[in-house]
């Protein structure tokens, strides 16, 4: 069934890497990100829940062990864990509903490398393991390859930052993709469910910043596209595009923190997801929607600190 957000912590990780080697000599540092939002959305389109609020805290060290003038000019370790809590119980059994119920609704481990490559790319690698509490959903394992490309010399203050990351299941099943096979809500008597796979994500990431208020303003959007057994064809044929991905986020230092306790900054945002592929849309309804869904809006806010 569905899974969970890490994406936001691979991004945060690929961010915060170049601070990191930029910022301070010390080799060793420290993320912590403490976000509130309406509802638990996956960077692939899972509704997991959506009563009540989500809490999602972070915490990333990241391990410099190398830097130099060469084209791998920089290597930074990282790891970390994500955790998801909700105000409204989820059950732990299935069905949806049933009881007993838990606010605890996933824990991640995160391990991964971030490399400078030449001037301008950053490659990273990051493992992920979704260790999902509710629902008797399986753990699943995947691994990320992303490239990010600083175009920032190029179109200065327009600079997109535009990057390609590839997804890969390692070991089950990031969506709900299987769960249709084996209910059969449609009565079908489809073949054997989709195993594990994989999708692509096309994004950019453009932002300006207010030099006086010191407030920075991103809208980064997104394409997922996704082979054919990532979201199953229980519903119809896969779309090529599996969903797509709008938003904005305002992100403002919180200078009022004394020196020496970290980078601290506060944030807010929205993103809008249409769910492009009739599978995905048609899945929703084995998760927190209980119907099928073709699109959803999420608000968040959070804290975060740069140690």
């Amino acid at each position: 069934m569905a899974a969970a957000v890490v994406t936001v912590a691979a991004c945060s990780a690929g961010a915060t890497t170049s601070l990191a080697a930029d910022a301070a000599p010390s080799r060793a540092h420290a993320l912590v990100q403490f976000q509130f939002a309406d509802q638990y959305l996956t960077p692939r389109g899972m509704i997991v829940h959506n009563d009540g609020m989500t809490f999602q805290p972070l915490v990333l060290g990241f391990f410099n062990v190398h830097k130099s003038d060469s084209f791998l000019n920089d290597i930074t370790l990282i790891g970390g864990v994500w955790n998801d809590f909700s105000t409204s119980p989820v059950s732990v059994h299935a069905p949806f509903g049933s009881s007993p119920k838990t606010s605890w609704v996933e824990i991640d481990p995160i391990a991964g490398v971030s490399m400078g490559l030449g001037k301008n790319l950053k490659l990273d690698v990051t493992y992920t393991a979704f260790k999902m509490e509710i629902l008797d959903i399986p753990t699943s394992q995947h691994l990320e390859v992303k490239m990010a490309l600083d175009d920032t010399e190029w179109l200065k203050a327009f600079a997109l930052h535009p990057y390609v990351s590839f997804w890969q299941e390692l070991d089950g099943k990031a969506t709900a993709a299987q769960v249709p096979y084996f209910v059969d809500p449609l009565g079908k008597k489809p073949g054997a469910p989709p195993d594990s796979s994989f999708y692509f994500d096309l994004g950019v990431a453009p932002s300006y910043t207010f030099e006086k208020l010191s407030l920075k303003v991103e809208a980064p959007c997104r394409v997922l596209l996704a082979d054919k057994d990532f979201y199953g064809e229980y519903y119809d044929k896969s779309s090529t595009i599996g969903l797509f991905e709008v938003g904005v986020k305002a992100t403002i230092p919180l200078k009022f923190m004394p020196e020496g306790y970290g980078h601290w900054s506060f944030y807010s945002g929205v993103k809008y997801m249409n769910f492009v592929d009739d599978n995905l849309a048609g899945m929703q309804q084995f998760n927190a929607p209980g119907k099928a869904t073709d699109d959803v809006v999420q608000f968040y806010f959070g804290i975060s600190s740069f140690f």
